[in-house]
C-alpha cells in the first residue's frame, strides 16, 4: 500500500491478505456531480490523505471562541432537584436490566419537578469539571465533538405549578435549571402534547460553537451531536419508565416556533446568505438551527399523533409573550457560508407522504451474559462516561465482551427466528422513526480468541446484498468463531490492521492503540434520493446514537471509548472497495482502555466554579 509524503506502508509485510487493499493517490469516491446540495456538501468537506483537510480556521482564535452556555435573562427559573431525589419509584437500575427487559424495568414516573431533573440530570446535564494550570472546563453526559457543545435542549410540559398552563423552557446545564420563556393555555395546545404523553423535549444546534474550531466541516459534527443527545434523552427516559420517539412529521418552521428561535436572538439571519466565508461581526451565526422535537410518553403506551393539528397548535406560539434574551457567545465570527447554505437546502418543510407517529415494539437487546458488566446503575455509567483522549495499547478484550457489545448495537434487538435487523426497536435506537441506514467496519486489533483483521456488522441485513456487491470483491464475508446466532457480524480479511487504522483516521495513534475501532457506513445516496436531501442530517444522528451506545458499553465494562470525526473519507472507502456514493464512511470510533493524564484534576458537576467554559 504506497503512500506519499515518504510515509511507511501501512501494514507489516507478513500480513500477505491485508497487504491487497491500497490507498491511492486518486480519490475512490469521484466529486459530486449530482443535483444533491448534501451530496455537494459531503462531498467537498472530505479530508483527503493527498489533498488535504477540509476548509477550516487553520489556528484557534481563543479570545472568540464561543461561550459553552446560552442563557435567556430575564426569563423565570424554575430550579431542579440536584442531585434528583432517590425517592423516585423507579430508584437505581442496574445497567444490564435496562436493554435486556421489554420494556424497561419501572413503572412510569408521573412528570414532576423531581422526575424532570431526573430526565436532564441524566443526559444533558454537567457530569464533571476538569482543571489543569490556568484552564478549567466543564465536562456533560452527552458527548460532543471537540467538547464544543453546540446543542441546545428545550422542553414543553405542564407547568407543575400552575394547572392548566403548558411551559417552553430553555435547560441551562451549568446551573441545571429550566428558563421559563413562555406559557401557553394547555387547552388550545393540547394537540401538541397528546395523552398520556409526558412532554416534548426539542434540540437544536449552534453552529458557531463547532465551526470555530473546524470550520466547514462542523456541520457533520453539529448532527453527530444531535444524535448523542438523542440516545442520551432516550436512555435517560427509558430510567423513568418512558419511552421516547422523534416527532418527524413537524417541519423545520414547527420546530423553529417550539424552540422560540425568533423571540431573543441576537440578529436575525440575513435574507441573503453570503456565498464566501466573512470573517467580522456577524451576530446571526449564534442562532439555533432547530434539529427535532422528542416525545416523551409511558412506555407501552401509543399517543395518537396529528401533525396537522400539532403543526396548526404551534403556529400559535408566535403569539405567546416570550421573555428573555440570548447572552454573546463571542465578540467576532468567521461565518462559513457552506455550513448555512447546506443547512437551508436539507430543511425538512412538513412529514413526508403518508407520514405518521408510530411506536414499535419495545425490543430487549439480545445478551450473552450480565456478568460481563461491572456492578453499575444506569445511572452511574452514564454520568461516568468520558471520552478517552488516549489508549494504552496494551489492553486485550474477551471475545464475548466484543460480541456482547456489538449485540447491544443491533437495531431491531433480540428478533424472533427468521426476522432480520433493521427496524429501530431496541433502545436507544428506538428513538429513530425510521430503518436503519448505518453499518460499521471494524478494525480488530486486541480481542482474545478473534483473529485480527477487518470485519463488517450488517445493522440493516436488507442492505446485505448491496453491500456485497459494492465492496471488494476478495472479501471472505464469513461468521467468526463463537459468533452468537442473530449477530449480522462478518470477517473481510484478516491481517494486523493497527497502521492501516491509524492513519485513515488522520494519523492519529488513539485508532490503533484500543481493541478496536470502527467506521460507520451510511446507504448515503439512494436515501437522499428515495427520502429526500433532509435525510442527510438524520445519518449523523444515527451515528451518534450508535456512538452513544459504545461509550456507555465501554464504561459499563470498566474500558473507554472516543468519537473520532478527522478521517480520511475516500481511504476508508478505498480499503472497502466503495466507488461511488452508494456508501459513505459518516463517523468513526475507537474503544479500548484509557490513559489517564494525571496533570488534570477532576472537580463535582455541582456546585461548578461559576465561569463559563
Amino acid at each position: 500500500m504506497l503512500l506519499r509524503h515518504g510515509l511507511p506502508s501501512p501494514l507489516p509485510r507478513r500480513r500477505a491478505p491485508l497487504r491487497r487493499l491500497a490507498m491511492s493517490s486518486t480519490s475512490a469516491t469521484p466529486p459530486s456531480t449530482s443535483a444533491s446540495a448534501a451530496a455537494e456538501y459531503h462531498c467537498r468537506t472530505k479530508h483527503s490523505l493527498t489533498a488535504g483537510y477540509a476548509r477550516g480556521p487553520g489556528r484557534l482564535d481563543w479570545a472568540n471562541q464561543p461561550n459553552p452556555f446560552l442563557r435567556f435573562a430575564p426569563a423565570p427559573q424554575l430550579p431542579l432537584p440536584n442531585p434528583p431525589p432517590h425517592a423516585l419509584s423507579a430508584g437505581p437500575i442496574p445497567y444490564p436490566a435496562l436493554f435486556h427487559s421489554p420494556p424497561p424495568p419501572p413503572p412510569p414516573e408521573p412528570l414532576t419537578v423531581d422526575s424532570l431533573s431526573a430526565l436532564l440530570f441524566h443526559s444533558l446535564a454537567l457530569s464533571a469539571w476538569k482543571s489543569t494550570g490556568l484552564s478549567t472546563w466543564s465536562l456533560r453526559v452527552n458527548p460532543s465533538s471537540g467538547n464544543l457543545h453546540p446543542t441546545e435542549a428545550h422542553i414543553l410540559f405542564p407547568h407543575p405549578r400552575e394547572p392548566g398552563r403548558l411551559a417552553v423552557a430553555h435547560y441551562a446545564p451549568r446551573d441545571h435549571l429550566l428558563e421559563v420563556r413562555a406559557m401557553a393555555p394547555a387547552g388550545e395546545c393540547g394537540a401538541i402534547l397528546p395523552a398520556p404523553a409526558t412532554a416534548v423535549l426539542a434540540l437544536s444546534s449552534v453552529f458557531w460553537r463547532e465551526a470555530w474550531k473546524y470550520g466547514e466541516r462542523a456541520f457533520r459534527y453539529c448532527n453527530h451531536d444531535v444524535g448523542h443527545a438523542l440516545a442520551a434523552v432516550a436512555v435517560a427516559a427509558a430510567a423513568l419508565g418512558w419511552d421516547a420517539k422523534v416527532l418527524d412529521g413537524l417541519s423545520y418552521e414547527d420546530l423553529g416556533r417550539l424552540v422560540g428561535v425568533d423571540k431573543g436572538s441576537l440578529a436575525a439571519t440575513p435574507e441573503e446568505l453570503p456565498n464566501r466565508v466573512v470573517k467580522g461581526k456577524a451576530p446571526w451565526v449564534e442562532r439555533q438551527h432547530p434539529d427535532c422535537t422528542v416525545l416523551l410518553f409511558p412506555a407501552g403506551s401509543e399517543p395518537e399523533v396529528d401533525y396537522g393539528r400539532m403543526s396548526d397548535a404551534l403556529r400559535r406560539f408566535d403569539g405567546l409573550d416570550w421573555v428573555g434574551k440570548a447572552n454573546a457567545l463571542s465578540k467576532d465570527h468567521v461565518v462559513w457560508d457552506v455550513i448555512y447554505r447546506t443547512a437551508e437546502e436539507v430543511k425538512k418543510h412538513g412529514p413526508a407522504p403518508e407520514e405518521r407517529f408510530v411506536v414499535m415494539p419495545w425490543r430487549k437487546s439480545p445478551a450473552m451474559s450480565e456478568g460481563l458488566y461491572k456492578q453499575l446503575t444506569v445511572q452511574e455509567v452514564v454520568r461516568r462516561r468520558r471520552s478517552a483522549v488516549d489508549m494504552d495499547g496494551v489492553h486485550v478484550m474477551g471475545r464475548d465482551m466484543f460480541y456482547q457489545m456489538l449485540l447491544h448495537c443491533l437495531p431491531s434487538g433480540e428478533a424472533d427466528s427468521g426476522e432480520r435487523q433493521g427496524k429501530q426497536c431496541a433502545l436507544p435506537f428506538r428513538v429513530l422513526p425510521w430503518d436503519a441506514e448505518v453499518h460499521a467496519a471494524l478494525f480488530v486489533h486486541r480481542i482474545t480468541g478473534l483473529p485480527k483483521g477487518l470485519y463488517f456488522l450488517v445493522r440493516n441485513e436488507e442492505h446485505f446484498g448491496a453491500l456485497q456487491r459494492a465492496m471488494r470483491q476478495d472479501f471472505e464475508w464469513v461468521r467468526p468463531e463463537g459468533c452468537p446466532d442473530g449477530l449480522p457480524l462478518y470477517r473481510l480479511m484478516k491481517g494486523d490492521c493497527q497502521r492501516l487504522a491509524m492513519q485513515i483516521s488522520c494519523f492519529q495513534e488513539i485508532a490503533s492503540h484500543g481493541c478496536f475501532s470502527l467506521g460507520m457506513i451510511a446507504r448515503f445516496e439512494p436515501v437522499l434520493h428515495d427520502k429526500g436531501e433532509w435525510m442527510y442530517p438524520r445519518l449523523f444522528w444515527e451515528t451518534g446514537v450508535l456512538g452513544q451506545v459504545l461509550y456507555l458499553e465501554a464504561h459499563a465494562v470498566g474500558i473507554s471509548a472516543t468519537g473520532i470525526g478527522c478521517y480520511f473519507d475516500d481511504a476508508v472507502h478505498e480499503v472497502l472497495g466503495l466507488k461511488d456514493l452508494e456508501f459513505q464512511s459518516l463517523y468513526h470510533f475507537t474503544v479500548g482502555s484509557p490513559v489517564l493524564d494525571k496533570r488534570i484534576m477532576s472537580l463535582p458537576a455541582y456546585p461548578g466554579p461559576g465561569i463559563d467554559a
